[in-house]
């Protein structure tokens, strides 16, 4: 079997200057993972700029990409993304799956099961894949002096403004390894800010305070070292993945690296990792709990031991290849 994925946009985002696409993330160590199986000749991961080399058994597709016949047999689309603009009960849910009808792939695969459940109402199959890590690249790693912080976070400016204020904010009274990129204004747009005092005022105060402290894109061979060097590991979860009840990726990369993790609230979190993180509402809530866990190390590193081991037995992206090779041979036929 030859399995193919694409994603739209150019591969690359991991060592080049700009953000890191988390489908090309996931797509790689799904590779990986998949080309274990007998009956795998090859799985590769395709992009604009490394155009498929078909005709494939099967393509999946991690975005809204319309199949191309010609790439393969079969077309699958793997629906790993959050989108901002729509949240799970929001009333047009329906028409957002109907959108990806419109291309006919021949299987559907979510990471979400209120999605699932939608498009099951549909009268349409498919599976629920939720995320997984690859514990051959995210692994417990020497604690380096170059990483070594009290409180550590790895993304860029897009949860919006509620969400950041509430989750990330409140750590800048911390020693802050904030790493990505958050330079969110161009040099003339910051100067027409600095004379707008409306302009300026309209703006959070994180904005400003983000863009000075970053310390940039961190190469990803390194983000490992920092998951176990830092001292308190956060997350900050989309609204719409909040909606969908969706367990973040970097969830599992921080625990796997037998990282101290601090997380916003997930349904399906609270109750699988339970004593394995720990949940907070933000604001006030996460400023005591910093400073509480950076001076409790024992039970810190407890925590943190607890996470690891529920990674490593449940949450591998090899048990999400399984999974999908289960489905794929039903496709694949």
């Amino acid at each position: 079997m030859r399995v193919g994925f694409y994603i739209k946009w150019d591969k690359g985002s991991l060592s080049a200057k700009g953000n890191v696409f988390g489908e090309e993330l996931l797509a790689e160590s799904l590779c990986r993972a998949v080309s274990a199986f007998d009956e795998v000749e090859e799985a590769r991961l395709y992009a604009p700029n490394a155009p498929v080399q078909g005709p494939l058994d099967v393509l999946i597709y991690l975005n809204d990409t319309p199949p191309c016949r010609e790439w393969a047999k079969k077309h699958i689309l793997y629906l790993q993304n959050g989108y901002e603009s729509l949240s799970y009960e929001f009333s047009g849910v329906d028409n957002f799956l109907r959108n990806f009808y419109l291309h006919n792939y021949d299987g559907y695969v979510f990471f979400a099961k209120p999605l699932l459940e939608a498009h099951k109402q549909n009268g349409r199959e498919g599976i629920y894949l939720p995320f997984g890590v690859d514990t051959a690249v995210f692994s417990p790693r020497e604690k380096m002096d170059r990483y070594a912080c009290e409180v550590s976070y790895v993304g860029n400016d897009i949860k919006g403004t509620e969400r950041t204020m509430r989750y990330l904010y409140p750590a800048v009274e911390f020693d802050f390894a904030l790493y990505g990129n958050w330079d969110w204004v161009t040099p003339r747009y910051r100067f027409r800010i600095w004379k707008n005092r409306a302009l300026r005022e309209s703006f959070p105060p994180y904005k400003e305070i983000f863009r000075d402290i970053s310390r940039g894109k961190i190469p990803q061979e390194d983000v490992p070292a920092l998951y176990s060097s830092s001292g308190v590991n956060l997350n900050c979860t989309l609204q719409s993945c909040v909606d969908w009840d969706v367990i973040t990726l970097r969830t599992y990369e921080v625990l796997a690296c037998k990282g101290f993790l601090i997380t916003d609230k997930v349904p399906s979190a609270e109750s699988t990792l339970k004593d394995k993180v720990v949940f907070t509402d933000g604001d006030a809530d996460l400023t005591e709990k910093i400073k509480y866990y950076l001076t409790h190390d024992e039970e810190r590193l407890a925590i943190a031991e607890r996470g690891y081991n529920h990674v490593i037995a449940y949450e591998s992206i090899e048990s999400r290849a399984k999974t999908l090779m289960q489905y794929l041979r039903d496709i694949v036929v």
